[in-house]
């Protein structure tokens, strides 16, 4: 935790430097963080054209859309977006825009991964890219192997169901369940399974899983 001062009032960051309370954002707040970021010519109408979404997004939905989503939602390119933040979305425009980093973590964890390589490098993994120690996995490994497959809306509790049984299932029989097994666990087809895990039973459910690769 730290305090800031702009233009003569003090704001209180978390200990990630974004705001500690949302609902105590002003724009002088804005404006001297984007200044921080490297913002030096001053916010412009595109600038708050987005701030003003984030915070809507934040006081009227309770929620933070994904990247992608944002940009649609504006009708920047990713391009323009990323110029207009240099610092990134999540630490730059949703920064400047008062949403903290707790905020965020809960309702899209996935944006907290701006900096993936260094989230990489705390798990030790086989060449195959799985998790060599069964016990080091948390939820945030499966959220990483998430992103290298395609799902818009993350990981969901149908996700969660399935990873936390083959995590049990694993535990107590030190062996990977067949799919069948899993499937009939969870009222679900081979179809549905496919969906949820476009990257297949063992590349992706079984991985993000944290259970090891068993040819």
């Amino acid at each position: 935790m730290k305090l800031v001062t702009f233009h003569d009032k003090t704001y209180l960051l978390d200990k990630h430097g974004f705001l500690a309370h949302p609902g105590l954002w002003d724009k002088g707040f804005a404006e001297g963080i984007a200044a921080e970021q490297g913002i030096f010519d001053g916010l412009g109408d595109d600038h708050w054209q987005v701030i003003g979404y984030l915070r809507h997004k934040y006081d009227g939905e309770n929620t933070v859309p994904l990247f992608v989503h944002a940009c649609i939602d504006v009708g920047l390119r990713i391009s323009e977006f990323r110029d207009l933040f240099p610092t990134g979305y999540m630490r730059g425009a949703c920064r400047i825009a008062g949403l903290n980093y707790e905020f965020i973590a809960d309702k899209s964890f996935v944006l907290t991964y701006e900096n993936l390589p260094s989230l990489w490098s705390k798990y030790p993994l086989s060449p195959l890219g799985y998790l060599e120690d069964f016990d080091r996995w948390d939820e945030q490994f499966a959220h990483l192997v998430a992103q290298l497959f395609d799902l818009p809306a993350g990981l969901t509790a149908a996700h969660w169901s399935v990873i936390h049984f083959l995590r049990d299932h694993y535990r107590q029989h030190r062996g990977i369940p067949l799919v069948y097994k899993t499937c009939k666990a969870h009222n679900l087809t081979l179809e549905e399974h496919r969906t949820l895990f476009p990257g297949g039973y063992r590349r992706c459910a079984c991985r993000m899983a944290g259970l090891p690769y068993i040819p």
